[in-house]
């Protein structure tokens, strides 16, 4: 559609408002900042589709594609006879704005590989080696489904009964191989507390499927071989992982399990390593705070600091502490405040300070950009945003000492630069220009030097390979740089110059863990500060762990699977350190098991011929992409014709999207029938998401069928009968939305409805069971109509869901719609939600009302609303309590609760039941649960009766509200539903009545 078009449909619609068809009342959006106009390249095995401007970098992307296809094929003896897609974006922002994957992409998101069309998404990173390994990640999950969908006894849903462990242990060790001091630190970690689990635990939250699962793969080679992947991923898919264990393998899981465990811990373990001492005191752990305490930035005069942490369990926020003792003193960001953020970046970069310790900045995503956002530390607020043009995505802002601009890591079409930008008229300059990456850089305390990270060789290194990271000093005055040789082939991350001193702390795995070195810019001699038999560390290989100020150092370190923050004097930990030789990487301490008798071809590949070792002569041919629809996803499959003591009749039901590759189309069909043929219900639907408006549009056929029991004199004796009714909805629907940001939005739409009717009248029945097998008479039914609908409405959602409910933010939608054709009326819609989050409890309100007005508001064409629908005032669905109307002060009538206008209002105390120690009192890996006291009031109104100040009535034309309060428990059943019984006592007309089980099937509101 032409974007003029978009544009007048829009207004047509926001004029004219209409819901009809939009996909959710609540929930965040995925918003479209931009516009991305993809091209199409072709290398011998892939569709890469991007809209990069650089053709050096097309062709790189292809010839890394090219190369982990190489690679994959020869352990998992699989080929591809149709190109495999893979679409590009230039960063994270724009990634996360992809049409192509349906749900939201977190910060933490590398890259997704979707099934059905093996569609590989993904950004780049800030160095080649970082994209590179996503891509090779990501293009085993290609082959995992290829080689389940060729399988002529699997299809893809087998993939299910491949453990989540197996599944990206094994991307991960045919991305990274057998030598990860990484991995190695986790698997250290969990041995060195009695943590490691069996295989049988390996599916529980707190062990990582990335590194324990690449840690079991990395076994399996070692004890039987790399032949053995693909044999025992096709059997797990086939069989399940028990069974396929002991049919590949010949053993048994747990004897696996003992094995697996004996064998890493002989390779990693030493007999100092449970002997080590922390140098420093524990500043911030679970004792004032939460499990992973990470990326400390500490304030220039040393007295405050400001890290990341779940403490509050349901988001990663950061959070201002006193230096000194750790005490929280608040909040810095929290998405339910900072609402004007879509996210904040936390995974590899942290945040820095001002000179006079007065604002703090940090890295977020905002408009589809990556900002630099500067927060007033003195009043606790937003005090501006800060967005460089002209650069991709930017990380790891860094104040310079003189307090007028900010130096970060910038990168364009995937290349990383260092940057400066002028705060004063914000200017930015580009400080480096090479092909290498540039991160993580850090002012000198006199203002002359930047020291940084990169992934260019030093002048006299001998060993070097991509994907080893050296330390870098950029001058200032002479703007030109140097790399220093510190450990050849290691990851040497994080420098962190001591000011007034010769000295630069700095992060390394050279000898296959990761500890705290310095480095005497002087003499160039080298010393190690810690050792370690875990690791300080961050959440990712890259994130930043260390900060300094005031001459004491703050670090990072894990610890039986939590992350603590470490404070130490630099003096102690200079007195501390021991020279150590400039040696090489050693790759037999980051071993994760021993070498073997079996040849291994991921350790050829990726040590010896590289993780980047590109074709530069792969074949890269341009083409025209294509917007032909495939399948997404089939659902609900089955049918039948169902014959018994009740009668005979049909049902079935199907449901199926289809998309294009990019994902900008969508097209829904759904179908069902149940009952005799004109029970036929079916749905199709339409929507363009290419650009920021969405624009859909639906047809529909859907039947509704309701009956009755009633006796009749038929001249001699009364008679049985049943009255069945059908009413048809024929309906042409069109419809948009506009995504402001991820919380807010803006929802418009247009529809026009047909009604008829058929009833029919079943004689001749013997006792009150359904009957279809009856032919029935059909009987005179009501006239059809048209009814059209317009509406518009704006919607608000930044809550934190729980376990099985939001707990923390704000839920609002404020709708208007518009009736039209014989209908004179409007409805107001206003749904106001607040929850509060108090550690581990949460309070939860709501105000609702819905009402319409005008001169048809009444009309039978309209359903009458009804307040005691259990998901609104529980306890009123059923009861003995109510009457045929109300005459007295002892009961009401049913009508009491239904209106044309209707306002209701709850309030809740949630507690977790079941689930995560640290927040549950029931601890469960398996059934997440809380338990909910409530109070609910509602009140229904129409033009035959009024709301009146009063608690009773003897009338129905005097509306007082109703209670219920009680008790619920809503369980989580596996993310897919939540159901909540409850039990209410009902309260009305001054009294509490005998309490009423009910439940609901969906999560709470």
């Amino acid at each position: 559609m032409p974007k003029l078009s978009v544009v007048i449909l829009w207004i047509m619609l926001f004029s004219m408002p209409g819901t009809d068809g939009l996909a959710q009342y609540f929930g965040k959006n995925k918003p479209s900042y931009r516009t991305f106009d993809f091209e199409l390249s072709q290398t011998p095995h892939f569709n890469i589709y991007h809209y990069l401007d650089d053709s050096s970098r097309v062709k790189f992307i292809g010839s890394l594609a090219e190369q982990w296809y190489h690679y994959h094929r020869q352990i998992l003896v699989d080929t591809f006879t149709n190109r495999n897609p893979i679409i590009f974006y230039r960063n994270h922002p724009d990634f996360q704005q992809t049409t192509a994957i349906m749900s939201n992409i977190g910060v933490g998101t590398g890259g997704v590989t979707e099934g059905l069309k093996r569609r590989v998404v993904m950004p780049f990173s800030f160095s080649d080696y970082q994209t590179s390994h996503v891509l090779g990640h990501e293009l085993v999950h290609a082959f995992q489904y290829h080689i389940i969908e060729e399988s002529e006894d699997l299809n893809l849903g087998a993939i299910s009964k491949v453990p989540l462990w197996m599944i990206e242990g094994m991307a991960e060790y045919l991305s990274v191989g057998n030598i990860d001091a990484f991995t190695a630190v986790w698997m250290r970690d969990a041995l060195l507390h009695d943590d490691f689990p069996t295989l049988e635990n390996m599916g529980r939250g707190q062990y990582s499927p990335y590194r324990f699962g690449q840690a079991f793969w990395s076994f399996i080679a070692s004890r039987y071989g790399e032949q053995y992947i693909r044999r025992l991923f096709s059997a797990s898919a086939s069989q399940g992982f028990y069974y396929a264990t002991e049919d590949v393998l010949g053993i048994t899981v747990d004897s696996l399990s003992a094995e697996w465990r004996q064998t890493i811990a002989r390779q990693l373990l030493s007999p100092e390593d449970s002997t080590y001492t922390i140098i420093g005191e524990r500043l911030l752990s679970t004792k004032n705070s939460g499990r992973y305490n990470l990326s400390p930035s500490v304030s220039s005069d040393g007295k405050h600091l400001v890290f990341l942490s779940e403490r509050d369990v349901y988001s990663l926020d950061l959070f201002l502490a006193d230096a000194q003792t750790g005490e929280i003193i608040d909040k810095i960001y929290t998405s339910t405040r900072n609402s004007e953020i879509d996210a904040l970046e936390f995974t590899e970069t942290a945040g820095t300070w001002s000179p006079d310790s007065r604002y703090f900045a940090y890295v977020a995503y905002q408009k589809g950009k990556t900002v630099i956002i500067v927060h007033d530390v003195e009043k606790n607020k937003l005090y501006k945003t800060i967005s460089p043009a002209g650069i991709d995505a930017l990380s790891s802002p860094a104040w310079a000492p003189h307090g007028k601009g900010i130096a970060f890591s910038g990168m364009n079409h995937g290349i990383s630069n260092l940057f400066y930008m002028d705060l004063e008229t914000n200017g930015v300059s580009q400080l480096t220009h090479n092909q290498h990456a540039c991160m993580q850089p850090v002012w000198t305390r006199d203002g002359k030097h930047i020291w940084y990270i990169t992934d260019e060789a030093a002048p006299d290194q001998a060993i070097f390979v991509p994907g080893n990271f050296n330390l870098a000093r950029y001058d200032i005055t002479s703007s030109t740089h140097r790399v220093f040789n510190t450990f050849p082939g290691a990851k040497n991350l994080n420098p962190m110059p001591l000011a007034r001193t010769p000295y630069v702390f700095f992060l390394s795995n050279v000898n296959g863990r990761r500890d705290l070195y310095s480095l005497n810019t002087q003499t160039g001699q080298l010393k190690r500060a810690t050792d370690y038999g875990t690791g300080i560390m961050g959440m990712t290989e890259m994130s930043p762990a260390l900060s300094i100020g005031n001459h004491t150092l703050f670090y990072s370190i894990l610890q039986n699977g939590e992350f603590q923050i470490i404070k130490a004097p630099a003096k102690e930990l200079l007195e501390n350190a021991r020279p150590v030789p400039h040696q090489p990487f050693d790759y037999r301490a980051a071993r994760l098991t021993s070498y073997s008798e079996h040849f291994s071809v991921v350790d050829q590949n990726l040590i010896f011929r590289g993780v980047i070792n590109a074709d530069k002569d792969v074949k890269l041919e341009a083409a025209e992409p294509r917007n032909q629809f495939k399948l997404d996803y089939i659902g609900n499959m089955a049918a039948g014709v169902m014959t018994g003591r009740f009668g005979t009749g049909m049902a079935g039901s199907i449901e199926a999207l289809f998309s294009d590759v990019l994902g900008h189309h969508l097209l829904y069909g759904g179908a069902s029938i149940n009952g005799r043929i004109y029970d036929f219900g079916g749905q199709v639907a339409l929507l363009n998401q290419k650009r920021r408006i969405k624009v859909g549009v639906s047809l529909s056929h859907i039947p509704y069928r309701i009956g009755y029991y009633a006796y009749e004199d038929n001249g001699t004796e009364e008679e049985l009968v049943y009255y069945s009714r059908r009413i048809f909805e024929d309906k042409a629907s069109v419809f948009s939305f506009l995504p402001l940001n991820r919380y807010n939005r803006v929802e418009a739409g247009l529809s026009m409805a047909h009604y008829n009717y058929r009833y029919e009248k079943i004689e001749d029945l013997e006792n009150y069971y359904p009957t279809y097998h009856n032919s029935g008479k059909k009987i005179d039914a009501p006239e059809g109509f048209w009814v059209g609908r317009s509406d518009v409405a704006y919607v608000f959602d930044n809550s934190r869901f729980g376990i099985a409910s939001p707990v923390d933010g704000i839920r609002a939608r404020f709708q208007f719609e518009q009736f039209y054709n014989g209908v004179d009326a409007h409805a107001i819609l206003f749904d106001y939600r607040k929850y509060k989050f108090v550690r581990p409890f949460s309070f939860a309100f709501r105000l609702y009302h819905y009402g319409r007005y005008g001169s048809d508001r009444n009309t039978n064409r309209l359903t009458r609303l009804f307040a005691g629908y259990p998901w609104l005032v529980r306890g009123y669905d059923t009861g003995t309590f109510y009457a045929d109307s109300t005459h007295n002060s002892q009961n009401i009538g049913i009508k009491h609760l239904i209106g044309s206008s209707i306002m209701v209002s709850n309030l809740e105390f949630r507690m977790p039941l079941s689930g995560p120690i640290n927040l549950a009192p029931l601890r469960s890996s398996i059934v997440f649960s809380e338990m909910v006291f409530f109070m609910d009031a509602g009140l229904a109104w129409d033009d035959n009766s009024h709301p009146v100040l009063s608690l009773t009535t003897t009338s129905d034309r005097e509306r007082i509200p109703v209670f219920s309060t009680g008790m619920s428990v809503r369980v989580n059943l596996f993310g897919v539903m939540v159901i909540e019984p409850y039990w209410a006592f009902p309260i009305h007309q001054n009294r509490i009545f005998k309490g009423q089980f009910g439940f609901n099937v969906f999560p709470g509101w």
